[in-house]
């Protein structure tokens, strides 16, 4: 009795190992695929009013995006423009062109350049370039939080007075917020100082809430403040847009 029990045993073992052998090995998962090479994206907003007084306001900015890793090169461009009862009272032109190397997950380093044009700011022209590191805190998918700083330099032309030439270190902190799969809320605030010049610091901040509507279209509505503590004399100190936009991806 105990040989065949001994014999019983030693028959299943035999059996639970040719089982496993047979059972295929579970399946390696799938990496993520890549970011596409090219993607991008425009909006466009549009407010306007009539009866006491005519009013009118049009929006538009570009977005295009070439990533072969471990680059990524980022085109901007934006104009506002706006009229009451036929007078422009507002319009303003940014241009903005970014590469940067990634480094590994989290680190990266960027050269961007930028030119802006507003004359209801006081401001004729501007250029600049400014080269810096960048470094992820959060990596997503829910939350993503960014630093970046850099230094750089800027010429000025003022609607009033004479060009200015200085170089500038600047602090940027950029926040997403994906709260569902289908809206998001982001935050970028950047900080500028003149380094010939101590009490001369511009800071602009713009909030964002984009909600899809369809795997190519959402709408976003945004909020920019801008603050410059030295403005062109006869100019405010603070400007800010509100903006309703209607964003394609492509």
């Amino acid at each position: 009795m105990k040989r065949w029990t001994i014999a019983s045993v030693f028959a299943l073992a035999l059996s639970a190992v040719a089982s496993a052998q047979d059972t295929p090995p579970a399946p390696t998962p799938t990496p993520p695929p890549p970011p596409p090479l090219w993607s991008g994206k425009a909006e466009v907003s549009y407010v306007g009013t009539s009866g006491n007084t005519d009013t009118s306001s049009l929006g538009g900015g570009v977005e295009v995006n070439y990533k072969p890793l471990p680059w990524e090169f980022t085109l901007k461009g934006a104009v506002i423009s706006a009229e009451t009862d036929d007078v422009t009272t507002a319009e303003s032109y940014a241009v903005d062109f970014r590469a940067s190397r990634l480094l590994s997950e989290r680190w990266d380093l960027f050269g961007e350049a930028l030119y802006y044009k507003n004359e209801f700011a006081g401001i004729e022209s501007r250029y600049g370039a400014r080269a810096g590191a960048g470094y992820k805190l959060l990596l997503g998918p829910v939350h993503f939080l960014k630093l970046d700083a850099a230094f750089g330099y800027i010429s000025e032309d003022p609607v009033i007075g004479e060009e200015d030439d200085f170089p500038t270190i600047s602090g940027g902190v950029h926040y997403k917020w994906a709260f569902s799969a289908n809206a998001e809320f982001t935050d970028d605030f950047v900080i500028t100082q003149n380094l010939d010049d101590s009490d001369d610091v511009v800071y602009t901040n713009v909030a964002a809430l984009s909600a899809s509507l369809t795997k190519i279209l959402s709408l976003k509505a945004s909020y920019t403040i801008r603050y410059d503590n030295q403005p062109v004399p006869g100019f405010e100190e603070r400007d800010t847009i509100t903006a309703f936009a209607l964003v394609a991806k492509f």
